[in-house]
């Protein structure tokens, strides 16, 4: 319900941007200079030589060292008094807005990463943001921008209440997606203490270190947890990033057991978490942000083709519970790329690169869970199957050379306890039902379980068991011929359809939907 919650309200968000982004797209009403050589400022701004004329809806200077400056007409009546001027990108250092006042100087108004959120123009703003200010008969207001950080997005102006509107909702998405990842992050630290398992701690580490990143990279985290911390912003989403990436490079180790399945794709998916980790540290003790930000781009880009082939060449070698794996690193191959894309420079601002990876993410991270419950399920199942052989092996053997574990005890009267429990407590419906919790209930250990069901009743556990099941099962399809098959196996303690329809046939000699048709016809 939750997912679906989420997928609406990101939906929302998507279509809220798209229509704002046509209808209050203003970039083609500014005139641009690139200021290579750093020289002009707003007291020799009528110096510059020659302006050029905004086109399109972004204004597009990528990774640029110049100081851009901006300019548009006082007296165009799209600017008017109290209406917001929105830039469409959260990191951006630097952005001053000098507009005319009476005195025939400019009045300042500053936003950025550089300063602390309080001193924003517009400090509840999530994007760096500006008031226009009243009219004048000045001829321009101008807009000076410098940044290490991509400068390629819209400029958008709104009325308060569209201004308030943007705000709430996109403040809702933030903390629905932040709920989602919190929800998963808890419940794999839940089964990193219940499993000792490393594949959810490093699903742990993934969920965390790209949840800060995408938030820190959209402005959430600098508005929400550290308004005040400039020096810590600029070094924080490579951080994350490189610490995120490292992660997942970890997890996809240990999940697809690359050392044994995929030996090179391992060796690779080593260097590149040594290189995420040397990058994270570099970040941290150097301010030279292009080169580390070239690298880890480059390591992305590596990464999740590679990944990506690596599922899909476990997948072919028999490992076909992966499945859901490969769906979210398809949907990661899909978003990354189109971001990726948009961060290099090769393509312009849309809704789909910034906003497209972010809303995939809660799915890529439900995905991956349940993948994880998944195949944990089936490490159980396998396990116990291989326990109830070696119990089955270790009867005969003691059948041969040893006295029976049942020696001395009255199996007449556990096996009617067996027997009685199993029909008035049902266990069987429960998957997880094993030897262990079946012994416990009924006062045996697992060798005496073991052999009571094997030499006593003359089956394996998980046919004994299974032969409850199928019971249970055909009174369901004679009492209530509309569920569905897959309800009826899930019902009854079958972890999948397959196994089901499996199972079912072996017992009765047809499938259930045929020994449906036949108890119909009758």
């Amino acid at each position: 319900m939750w997912s679906k919650s989420c997928f609406l309200l990101c939906l929302g968000v998507l279509i809220w941007n798209c229509s704002y982004f046509n209808e209050n797209n203003i970039t083609n009403k500014f005139e641009s200079y690139e200021d290579s050589d750093h020289h002009i400022d707003i007291s020799n701004i009528e110096l510059v030589p020659e302006w050029n004329q905004v086109t399109g809806n972004t204004i597009n200077f990528y990774y640029s060292k110049n100081v851009i400056w901006l300019r548009a007409k006082t007296l165009d009546p799209n600017f008017k008094p109290g209406s917001i001027l929105s830039f469409e990108w959260r990191v951006l250092d630097n952005i001053t807005l000098y507009f005319p006042n009476e005195k025939h100087s400019y009045t300042e108004y500053k936003s950025g990463d550089s300063y602390p959120k309080s001193a924003w123009a517009i400090p509840e703003a999530l994007n760096p943001s500006f008031r226009i200010p009243s009219r004048t008969t000045d001829p321009y207001f101008y807009i000076r921008l410098e940044s290490k950080s991509l400068i390629s997005f819209p400029i958008l102006l709104l009325d308060e209440n569209e201004f308030q509107n943007k705000i709430i909702l996109e403040t809702s998405a933030t903390w629905s997606i932040l709920c989602i990842c919190a929800i998963m992050f808890i419940i794999s630290v839940f089964y990193i203490f219940a499993l000792r398992s490393n594949e959810f701690f490093y699903y742990s580490i993934y969920v965390i270190t790209n949840t800060l990143w995408y938030n820190t990279q959209f402005g959430n985290s600098f508005h929400n947890f550290w308004p005040s911390a400039i020096w810590w912003q600029s070094k924080a989403i490579l951080f994350f990033v490189s610490v995120g990436i490292s992660a997942s490079f970890q997890f996809t180790r240990f999940f697809l057991q690359t050392k044994t399945k995929t030996p090179l794709s391992d060796k690779i998916l080593k260097i590149l978490t040594f290189i995420g980790l040397i990058s994270a540290i570099g970040i941290l003790t150097t301010e030279e942000y292009s080169f580390f930000s070239k690298v880890i781009i480059l390591n992305y880009m590596i990464s999740i083709p590679l990944i990506l082939l690596t599922g899909i060449r476990v997948l072919f070698l028999g490992e076909k519970k992966i499945i859901f794996f490969l769906a979210s690193w398809g949907l990661y191959f899909l978003f990354g790329y189109i971001a990726i894309f948009y961060y290099l420079g090769i393509t312009n601002y849309s809704i789909l690169a910034v906003y497209g990876s972010v809303f995939a993410f809660p799915f890529d991270l439900f995905f991956l869970l349940f993948n994880l419950f998944q195949k944990h399920k089936d490490l159980t199942l396998d396990k116990n199957k291989i326990l109830e052989r070696m119990f089955a092996l270790e009867s005969q053997l003691n059948n041969r050379y040893a006295k029976s574990k049942l020696e001395n005890i009255d199996y007449n009267h556990y096996t009617q306890r067996l027997e009685s429990w199993m029909k008035e407590a049902k266990p069987y419906l429960d998957e997880k039902l094993d030897l262990e919790k079946t012994s416990l209930a009924i006062g045996l250990n697992i060798q005496q379980t073991s052999e009571l069901v094997n030499a006593k009743l003359g089956m394996s556990f998980r046919s004994y068991i299974n032969s409850y099941r199928i019971r249970e099962a055909q009174q369901i399809l004679k009492t209530n011929p509309e569920t569905p098959i897959i309800s009826i196996a899930f019902a009854t303690g079958f972890g999948s359809k397959s196994s089901f329809n499996s199972e079912f046939k072996k017992s009765v000699g047809i499938t259930p939907i045929e020994f449906r048709k036949k108890y119909q016809i009758h």
